[in-house]
């Protein structure tokens, strides 16, 4: 893995607006000379979340979180530190200069990269393939049969797999794509004799990009039914592709998302690219798995409201229990659309019109009113023992609301419409609640069980209060820096001495600048996490000082008295101890008289 140097993490901050960044994620109003939206990293209803483009940094004033472009980034896509100065620096159009420290970890990166590339070509050889080979004939009449042309095809960038092994083979080696990385890709398979083989072939080709847009998978339709052959097949999981952390369009949707607040979760990808067609560009779908918790966390990160389009029948609602469950606990608002039994978003579009599925789904209503509306029309409250199974499992869905008064409304509304005592439900809930805080602390131990000795995050490094104003000062005023550096002779001892001298010490060897936003956010970013985190306890904002030179006077005072009284407290506790031979008790004595007389004068 390469080091990043400070520099370029700065020239990166320089180049990157936070108001940009942040507004692609989340629906940003102005507040004056700031910005606010709602927090993302926890469930708010009013703003607290606020963008200062003079400052370039962000911080929400309900949870606490706070920093630079690069922190939102790497905690709405939970990347690591270099990876999100990359993808930074890759959009600034920036060339980064990196160290290399670790072989292994270097190795790792490049062989992801491998992957990458083999993923790009894939696409853009399948998609010319689509579009311009006579062989794939077949494959542009079935996207026409379903309403489809070339705009679309270009837009998903969708292809078609050659029906001959060869054929890929032999452009993977032109392109110098080598066995072993078509292997890794999932690209191609190795048979039993050692011979590889491509995965799909004569397959409509829908690649499947990860949130930056670059391609990581492709899901292969059939175009006939073929014996012992699935209508989909998708790619493997490999070091780039995770299946229960990719959300299919995410790339497309996520700015629509968070300008609207919204987000539309159908069953599969071609539903998503019909309802992207119609306008509708928030939508997005879990990708060959069932909704899980990643998946609930990465939608939550851009929406507030989620609306559930399955389909009407027994695996649909199965699905979007399941899609709740893991909502619910997050705070969000969570929608059904009424689809017809029989139909799902495409079909439906193809019969009545994009208008009426648009009207639909603008007039989704909420889970619970629509849960119980098609249980009626399927007679599931027509008897007691149906009724019954059908409240049990309301109920164990309620109880997975995180929202206290969301909860209670929502239960109180569901035993209304299926006419069952308050009271009754809301002990049922209750009920529930407590069973799932259990079966969460025995998954919990397990867990912890599992993870054996893993490292535990390390608290902020503890800093002396003299130390911490020194910190201020050098970072909040360049002409107090300035006057800093020029005594860092006579702080040497106390910043050895005093805990947070190792910060204060980096400090004034890298000199950031304070009247310069990027400057300050590159050097906090190459700090450690624990001394990241005890600078943010601080004041950090550029602010000015009538009179500088008194400050620093004072604050140079300030470290070298408390310096001094920790020195004094050392020697008495030596001077306290048993195993202190007499002469040097009075050795130490009579130093800490001196020093006491000293400390007095200051």
């Amino acid at each position: 893995m390469g080091r990043i140097d400070e520099d370029s993490i700065r020239r990166v901050l320089e180049a990157t607006d936070i108001v940009d960044v942040v507004g692609s994620y989340l629906s940003l109003k102005r507040a004056g000379s700031r910005w606010k939206a709602c927090c993302p990293f926890h469930n708010e209803k009013t703003p607290s979340f606020i963008v200062d483009q003079t400052r370039q940094n962000f911080k929400c004033f309900g949870c606490g979180e706070g920093g630079s472009a690069i922190t939102f980034v790497m905690k709405m896509e939970n990347l690591g530190f270099a990876d999100t100065v990359r993808r930074l620096a890759e959009k600034a159009g920036i060339t980064l200069v990196e160290e290399v420290y670790d072989a292994a970890e270097e190795k790792r990166r490049k062989a992801r990269t491998a992957l990458l590339v083999a993923h790009k070509k894939a696409a853009d050889f399948f998609h010319k393939l689509l579009l311009r080979s006579p062989k794939a004939a077949e494959a542009r009449a079935y996207l026409n049969s379903r309403g489809y042309g070339a705009e679309m095809a270009k837009r998903w960038q969708v292809g078609w797999a050659p029906d001959s092994s060869r054929e890929f083979l032999a452009w993977a080696r032109k392109e110098g794509i080598t066995d072993q990385v078509l292997i890794d890709s999932g690209l191609a398979n190795r048979g039993e004799r050692g011979d590889i083989y491509a995965r799909f072939r004569d397959r409509l080709m829908f690649p499947i990009n990860n949130v930056y847009g670059e391609c990581v998978a492709f899901s292969g339709r059939i175009l006939r039914p073929q014996e012992n052959a699935g209508k989909y097949v998708n790619s493997p999981e490999t070091a780039i592709f995770k299946k229960g952390d990719v959300v299919f369009a995410l790339d497309k949707a996520r700015g629509p998302m968070g300008k609207s607040g919204k987000a539309l979760l159908c069953e599969g990808q071609i539903d998503v690219i019909a309802c992207h067609e119609a306008g509708l560009s928030f939508a997005v779908a879990p990708l060959g798995t069932a909704f899980t918790p990643e998946h609930a966390r990465t939608l939550s990160r851009y929406a507030s409201q989620i609306v559930l389009c399955f389909d009407a029948d027994k695996a649909g609602m199965a699905a979007a229990d399941r899609a709740f469950r893991e909502l619910a606990p997050l705070g969000k608002d969570v929608y059904l659309v009424n689809l017809p039994p029989g139909d799902d978003p495409d079909s439906f579009m193809k019969r009545e019109g994009r208008e009426s599925f648009t009207a639909m789904v603008e007039q989704a209503r909420p889970f619970f009113e629509v849960r119980v509306e098609r249980a009626k029309s399927q007679g599931l409250l027509e008897d007691a023992g149906a009724s019954a199974s059908f409240a049990r499992d309301m109920t164990s869905l309620l109880a997975c609301m995180s929202d206290p008064v969301a909860r209670d409304l929502a239960t109180t509304d569901l035993a209304t419409r299926m006419r069952m005592t308050i009271g009754n439900l809301r002990s049922a809930v209750k009920t529930a609640g407590r069973r799932k805080e259990r079966e969460q602390v025995r998954a919990a131990d397990r867990a912890g069980e599992a993870a054996g000795n893993a490292p535990e995050e390390l608290p902020p490094v503890k800093m002396n209060r003299a130390v911490a104003v020194l910190c201020e000062l050098a970072l909040q005023n360049a002409q107090a820096q300035e006057l800093i550096v020029d005594r860092i002779e006579e702080l040497l001892e106390p910043m050895r001495l005093l805990p947070g001298g190792g910060i204060l010490k980096k400090i004034l060897a890298r000199m950031p600048k304070p009247d310069n936003p990027a400057s300050i956010h590159a050097f906090l970013e190459s700090l450690p996490q624990p001394e990241k985190d005890a600078l943010a306890m601080l004041s950090l904002d550029p602010i000015p000082i009538a009179d500088v030179s008194r400050c620093v006077q004072e604050a140079c005072s300030g470290i070298a008295k408390a310096a001094l009284e920790k020195h004094i407290a050392s020697l008495m506790a030596e001077i306290a101890d048993p195993s202190t031979d007499a002469a040097r008790r009075v050795e130490l004595s009579k130093l800490s008289v001196d020093l006491k007389r000293l400390l007095r004068t200051m």
